[in-house]
């Protein structure tokens, strides 16, 4: 690749990088705000998962400032690992509080434009990272039409301007991808690259059996040092691992790495919406049958659990016995006599679940750039699906999706001409593993992990086209 090229490529992502500073800063105008609905407070950016998030974080500041060790703070990890310590790391270096105080849980606002402002340069220098390993090994037209899909993808740019967990996700993604794909890798790397894959875990959970696909494609392809370069990767995951369940021992007493809602969402996600309509009844009265069965199960293992929580003043659902359990330790017997029920249902009714998925799965394809859009703008994503503005969009992002999809099965199909099979079975495993691991759900925003490896396919369609046209 020319120094001309070379300096272009890096003046997008230079530019990317401005323009991701400047739609955080739009977003924080306009959109870092505390507002009124039915009587309670919500801030328009930090609801949702996010304010899971950043409300850990500042529990775990908290925790830090009255003495408590760092293993120690904060609670139960029910999802994420990793993005309420970067939220709490935040907090502590800026002296920032994210809640005026702890009973009325106001989130303060003009605290936030530096955490937004990291996130998206750690974002971009992965970019970086990964552009100085395709120069060398990829012809100089794809290195830059990838590194130009990465920058500058709405479905992607988005999430660097707001508090969601992707935007750190991708970057890891990008960097294990980049070391993967360097054709000169020691054992140094090996160790780096299973490393990051352990954290890449711990900022999404679902990416906590990734290192099973990457192990598979180094025992296809490796010749040389194959036994060392396995044993490297897999201890840098151990590392991580390690570290996550002597945290959880350290806090609860019981050491474990599977965060509860990697066992409890199939129920409350697949189970509950297949069989309550089997059964012919509302999702509400199967998750209280469901209520039913786990206070039996708990009356029968002598578990303890507060029969006044105000989880249980009405509804009682299985959620709620969960939320009334006294112990973190109960916790994750809960959780695995609740896995141990999704399995039996999906057994026992494997057409209904079948049928389910496989709609859902088709409907997690379709690209949404929007996201954050109505993540902003409306109160929750139930209200928002069933606006016009929603119906108006759907048509959009339809054939924003045909054309990316398009461009992507050119780019496979030049892939293989190539003869490039050791990058296609890396692209191939990462889709399928991120694909199929969240595909049931349906949730579209799932799928956006999967575009850092289809720009690869994009770059190669993209680059034919081109060169047809020329």
């Amino acid at each position: 690749m020319n120094k001309k090229n070379i300096s272009f490529t890096y003046l997008i992502i230079i530019f990317s990088f401005i323009l991701s500073i400047a739609i955080s800063n739009y977003n924080i105008k306009n959109y870092d705000k505390n507002v009124e609905n039915l009587g309670s407070n919500y801030h328009k950016m930090i609801k949702s998962d996010p304010y899971r998030y950043l409300s850990h974080g500042a529990e775990i500041k908290k925790d830090l400032e009255e003495g408590k060790s760092f293993f120690s703070t904060g609670r139960e990890n029910y999802t994420k690992y990793l993005p309420p310590r970067l939220a709490a790391l935040y907090y502590h270096y800026f002296n920032y509080d994210l809640f005026n105080n702890f009973d009325d849980k106001i989130i303060n606002t003009g605290i936030h434009n530096y955490y937004l402002y990291i996130q998206c340069f750690i974002f971009y220098l992965s970019v970086f990272f990964l552009f100085r390993i395709l120069k060398e090994n990829f012809n100089k037209k794809i290195s830059f039409i990838v590194i130009f899909f990465l920058c500058l993808e709405p479905t992607i740019i988005q999430y660097h301007g707001s508090f969601w967990s992707e935007s750190i996700f991708f970057s890891i993604q990008i960097l294990i991808f980049g070391l993967l794909i360097k054709k000169e890798k020691n054992l140094l790397i090996y160790l780096l690259t299973g490393f990051l894959i352990g954290i890449l875990s711990l900022q999404k959970q679902m990416a906590i059996f990734y290192i099973i696909p990457i192990l598979f494609l180094l025992l296809v392809t490796l010749k040389k040092k194959k036994g060392f370069s396995i044993f490297s990767i897999i201890s840098g995951y151990i590392i991580v691992q390690l570290f996550i369940g002597y945290n959880n021992f350290s806090r609860s007493g019981e050491f474990y790495v599977l965060t509860a809602d990697t066992k409890l969402d199939l129920h409350r996600d697949l189970v509950v919406k297949v069989i309550s309509k089997k059964m012919n009844i509302s999702n509400e009265e199967f998750e209280n049958l469901e209520g039913e069965a786990a206070k039996e199960w708990l009356n029968e293992k002598n578990i303890n659990f507060n029969e006044n929580h105000i989880a249980l003043k009405n509804n009682k659902s299985f959620m709620d016995y969960r939320l009334a359990l006294l112990n973190e330790n109960d916790k994750i017997k809960f959780d695995n006599f609740i896995l141990d029920r999704t399995f039996d249902y999906v057994l026992n009714n494997k057409i209904d679940f079948t049928k389910f998925v496989v709609k859902k799965s088709l409907h997690t394809v379709l690209l949404n750039p929007f996201h954050i859009y109505s993540h902003h703008n409306f109160v929750n994503s139930d209200l928002y699906y069933f606006t016009k503005t929603h119906d108006n969009l759907v048509l959009v992002r339809i054939i924003y999706t045909l054309i990316i999809y398009i461009f992507c099965m050119i780019g496979l199909i030049q892939i293989y001409k190539k003869k490039e099979f050791e990058l296609l079975i890396l692209l191939f495993l990462s889709i399928a593993y991120f694909y199929g691991l969240v595909s049931w759900h349906g949730n579209t925003r799932y799928f956006v992990p999967n575009l850092i490896y289809l720009s690869f396919f994009f770059g190669f369609g993209l680059e034919k086209v081109l060169s047809k046209l020329k």
